[in-house]
């Protein structure tokens, strides 16, 4: 049987900020818009590769800085 950590929804990254940059990536939350807005339709799966997308988009920001 799966533990609970693996089997809850994972939550939005959202952040608040939703000002998309010059990419049309969020400067908050590093998703894209088409990610953003289908987040709620999105499957449990789709959801965890759109974290870690965003997840190394953020962290790909941080190496150009």
């Amino acid at each position: 049987m799966e533990s609970d950590h693996h089997s809850k929804e994972p939550t939005s990254p959202c952040k608040r900020v939703c000002r998309l940059d010059e990419e049309g990536m969020c400067v908050g939350c590093f998703r894209n818009l088409d990610e953003i807005a289908n987040w709620s339709i999105l499957s449990r799966e789709e959801k965890l590769e759109v974290l870690r997308k965003s997840h190394l988009r953020m962290q790909l920001r941080d190496l150009k800085f």
